[in-house]
């Protein structure tokens, strides 16, 4: 998946999330209530099978499967979702700007202007891997992982669990001053 630059506009850093299957804090919750769920449901699933319930309705053997397929997803699914859409993304720094080029199934093309984008943050973790965050999330979505559909509409574009993340967040904000001081000179 390669990128169009403007003229004159220079690709500085590129890289890639980590690869493999990735556990985020959220998951020491996440996990055990999809398996408690997961087991709820196939109960009542055998229950229904077995003819433990009378009078089942018709929806049920509609109802159920879903619950099946959701506790599934939540449990397993999600992990090699993930895995699968941080094998197709890439992170580009340029002389103007962060990309993010990813899409599990349609390219999809996330820009910030670093010269205009209020704040520039990093996550560190003692291995030196971490994120670098262009803007800031509303509260009630920054603690959402990157991994849950639908959650990267609500957080700000990021590079995502990079190596040498200090570094990037460095080039990123002597990129930001150099644009601002030009732009203040013109």
């Amino acid at each position: 998946m390669g990128i169009q630059t403007a003229p004159g506009e220079q690709v500085i850093w590129q890289g890639q999330p980590t690869q493999g299957i990735r556990f985020a804090p959220q998951d020491l919750f996440a996990i055990p209530f999809a398996a408690f769920w997961l087991a709820i449901v196939l109960s009542i699933f055998m229950m229904g099978a077995t003819d433990n319930l009378r009078d089942v309705q018709p929806a049920f053997w509609l109802i159920i499967p879903l619950f099946v397929v959701v506790g599934l997803y939540t449990l397993v699914g999600r992990f090699i979702v993930d895995q699968l859409a941080r094998r197709k993304t890439q992170y580009y720094l340029t002389t103007e700007r962060a990309i993010i080029a990813s899409g599990l199934f349609r390219p999809d093309f996330r820009s910030v202007n670093l010269g205009a984008v209020p704040k520039i943050r990093v996550k560190l973790r003692r291995d030196g891997r971490g994120t670098v965050q262009f803007g800031s999330a509303g509260a009630p979505f920054g603690m959402l992982p990157p991994s849950w559909p639908g959650a990267r509409q609500f957080l700000p574009p990021a590079f995502d669990d990079i190596d040498q993340a200090q570094r990037v967040y460095e080039l990123a904000l002597a990129t930001q001053r150099d644009l601002q001081r030009f732009s203040r000179s013109v």
